[in-house]
């Protein structure tokens, strides 16, 4: 009788341990604002992009100004812009110079950098997939992988990381860091290297690609919060003649 009087409270213990750390993770997480998310209004600009990018592989007027613009390109521009293949990375690259030079950015070096590596997975991800299955000859007529624009995604998934990381210290490391992403989408172009839509669609998967690393970022660090605040575990134990449950609780 005792020993089932022991084992009957354990699992009640048990159970209100489980109820109670629910309970806990439910009211840390309604306390809890995610700063980052997606809206209509933050993501109405990339999807413009993506959608126009993706718009212009079907539309014939869409595409009747793509060879127009290259004709132009062809007729008046001369020479290379190699601006695209040294600048891509600068964006990004400010962050950390920035930082350094000792105006802090808003993460951590840590934090910031597992947020550019997230985006950079999902946009490199996203760029390969779609040059291969939309298979776009390139202006220039050397490969088939037109489409989306990956120099133009890299260096907006770094102006985004930029002007996230920045934004609260002055719009203007925004609007340089997409000077650049944008002069590098023109130099694609002029290159002959990219249609326009190529161009449009990579920068906005590259800006998305940002947004959604930042989102993901927060959701995953504010789960591992939760599970280092607290802890509960149940351990049943037998020593000859006795039963028994320990509980363990970590704060």
């Amino acid at each position: 009788m005792y020993r089932l009087f022991i084992t009957l409270w354990g699992l009640i213990l048990f159970f209100s341990c489980a109820s109670a750390q629910g309970d806990v993770d439910t009211l840390i997480t309604k306390e809890w604002q995610p700063k980052y998310n997606l809206s209509l209004k933050n993501t109405v600009i990339p999807v413009v992009l993506i959608g126009y990018g993706f718009a212009g592989l079907y539309h014939p007027q869409l595409k009747d100004w793509n060879l127009d613009v290259r004709s132009e390109v062809l007729d008046h521009i001369n020479r290379e812009y190699n601006a695209d293949d040294y600048f891509q990375c600068a964006p990004q690259l400010a962050v950390y110079f920035i930082d350094d030079a000792g105006i802090k950015a808003k993460h951590n070096f840590k934090d910031r950098t597992i947020v550019l590596l997230t985006s950079y997975i999902m946009m490199t991800t996203t760029v390969r997939v779609l040059k291969n299955v939309t298979h776009v000859m390139r202006p220039d007529s050397s490969t088939y992988t037109s489409f989306p624009s990956g120099h133009t995604a890299m260096a907006f998934t770094g102006a985004e990381f930029l002007w996230q990381e920045y934004k609260d210290k002055s719009v203007w490391y925004g609007v340089a860091g997409y000077t650049v992403a944008a002069s590098i989408g023109i130099a694609r172009v002029i290159n002959n290297r990219h249609w326009i839509n190529d161009v449009a669609s990579g920068a906005g998967i590259g800006i998305l690609s940002t947004k959604v690393a930042y989102i993901i970022h927060e959701r995953v660090k504010h789960k591992i919060k939760i599970k280092r605040e607290m802890d509960a575990m149940l351990i049943p134990y037998y020593n000859k003649d006795s039963w028994g449950v320990g509980l363990s609780v970590r704060f």
